[in-house]
């Protein structure tokens, strides 16, 4: 099916009082307020079904980070020549203002991201009135999260022993019942635990620490969270050491106070090489 089929179809199902503009973003990283975008895709679907597309490179005014070019494929020379989040925003304007939003997980990362963009060029963002239809957020309602549910989910209820209810070791019996028929039903799920980890757990390659506190941005060790996102380190430590030293007072990791620590003497994380 084409997605004008698909598009006619669920304007059949979900009734429309003003067009839905299904939108997806690429960006040069992960923080929702200081990335940029580097592809807008849209497909917007009126009342009566019919849809329109579209989709466009975005100059984001600033180097692509290699590990976002190695996920989505866009490169800063693809997108030299393209517009700009600024050049773009009377033709967004026009789709977004009078819409609705869907999208997949697009409430907690392309909406703050696009909203962030507005507010950088100094434009209202025409899509603060807009309601939401998400995706993600229908499939974490709707699938069953309790392990009673789960047993059924995988036709595993007859193969676990009798239900115990509200009793520690009967849970286990139903979670062991519970991965083995994951394992049946995902054939090409990660069949070593190192893999299944990385698999389920994916860390940005970007990150320093553990939980992605610093970050690298450019080439350079960075803090990645709060209003000092993207601040190198070693600028830190020379033209604002208080924040280095706050990190320090706060219950952070102690990954990311060791690396801080050595920032503040004046040593900073190298970046491996990688194949």
């Amino acid at each position: 099916m084409t997605v004008a089929d698909l598009a006619q179809e669920l304007a059949t199902q979900l009734t429309l009082e003003r067009p839905l503009v299904c939108l997806d973003l690429e960006t040069t990283g992960t923080v929702s307020s200081t990335d940029r975008v580097v592809q807008i895709a849209t497909a917007a679907i009126a009342p009566d079904g019919q849809v329109t597309t579209w989709s466009t490179l975005v100059n984001p005014q600033r180097p692509i980070p290699a590990e976002s070019t190695a996920i989505h494929g866009i490169s800063d020379a693809m997108v030299a020549t393209a517009p700009t989040f600024a050049d773009l925003v009377p033709v967004l304007t026009t789709w977004l203002e009078s819409a609705d939003l869907a999208g997949y997980n697009i409430q907690r990362f392309d909406r703050q991201v696009l909203a962030a963009e507005f507010q950088r060029v100094g434009a209202p963002d025409p899509t603060r009135h807009a309601r939401v239809v998400d995706a993600y957020r229908i499939l974490t309602r709707q699938e069953p999260r309790r392990l009673d549910d789960a047993l059924r989910l995988y036709h595993m209820e007859d193969a676990a022993p009798p239900r115990r209810p509200h009793d520690a070791a009967s849970d286990v019996e139903a979670t062991v019942a519970v991965l083995v028929g994951q394992f049946r039903a995902y054939p090409d799920a990660p069949r070593t635990v190192d893999a299944l980890h990385q698999w389920l757990f994916p860390r940005d390659p970007s990150w320093i620490d553990e939980e992605g506190k610093l970050a690298w941005r450019n080439g350079e060790a960075s803090i990645n969270f709060g209003a000092h996102t993207g601040r190198p380190l070693v600028d830190l430590a020379v033209d604002d050491r208080g924040v280095l030293e706050w990190i320090l007072r706060k219950d952070f990791p102690e990954d990311v106070k060791a690396i801080v620590r050595d920032a503040l003497a004046g040593r900073f994380p190298t970046r491996p090489v990688t194949n």
